[in-house]
């Protein structure tokens, strides 16, 4: 039985099987589907130091308070807004060679989703004028991220079939079935020729956004492994 090995870029042609005289080839292929972001998503934190502790809390209470009220003022539903953290801490600063309590910080973050990106300009300038806030990250979104992933899949499954295609091109065998299709790496050993095993974890997403109110497209990018029997 002959061993035949090619390397081509994102591509491995493995020898034959070894229980049945079949070969194999296993390729890595990209799926990129572009899309302008339809929603954001902001990272809010109010924070207040107060040397009494129920002053530090009535403080934050009024911040919270007010900063809930902007944002319905700019249409936020409250199922878009997500406190994610609430703190309560003792501030020491160092001074003359020794820690001096310097008060109670209270803390709370927010995370605030945004559908309606006309806005957002506004709303981040509205933001940035409290100096009671402090603005974490902005992160652009699509409301349909997972048929997005989908599509990015289908993408990658598509140039793989075209990249063996043209591989068959070039070797005696002109036929192929699939037989594993993965999003992570497929070794020679884990090839079971009897079950079409489709192995698809939580899609990731590559983001050309950045913290800017300026939004550009999306890109969403998903990689297959997929292994070929060839004959």
């Amino acid at each position: 039985m002959k061993r035949v090995l090619f390397i081509l870029p994102f591509v491995l042609l493995l020898s034959c099987n070894p229980k049945n005289d079949y070969k194999t080839i296993l390729l890595k292929a990209s799926g990129t589907v572009e899309i302008a972001p339809n929603e954001a998503s902001i990272m809010i934190t109010a924070s207040c130091l107060n040397i009494d502790i129920k002053q530090a809390k009535s403080c934050l209470i009024d911040i919270t308070s007010n900063l809930d009220n902007d944002l319905r003022d700019f249409g936020i539903q409250k199922e878009d807004i997500l406190t994610t953290n609430v703190n309560l801490n003792k501030q020491y600063i160092w001074s003359n060679n020794s820690e001096v309590f310097n008060g109670y910080s209270a803390s709370t973050t927010t995370i605030v989703r945004v559908r309606d990106l006309k806005i957002l300009d506004e709303l981040y300038t509205n933001l940035l004028s409290n100096d009671k806030l402090s603005l974490g990250s902005l992160t652009y979104s699509h409301s349909k991220m997972d048929s997005i992933n989908n599509m990015a899949y289908i993408k990658a499954l598509e140039n793989a079939n075209k990249l063996a295609d043209q591989i068959l091109t070039q070797l005696p065998e002109k036929n192929k079935s699939i037989l594993q299709v993965s999003n992570f790496e497929i070794t020679k050993g884990e090839t079971k020729p009897e079950i079409n095993n489709e192995r698809l974890e939580e899609a990731q997403v590559l983001s050309k956004s950045n913290l800017t109110i300026n939004f550009g497209n999306m890109v969403a990018v998903q990689q297959l492994y997929v292994e070929y029997k060839i004959y």
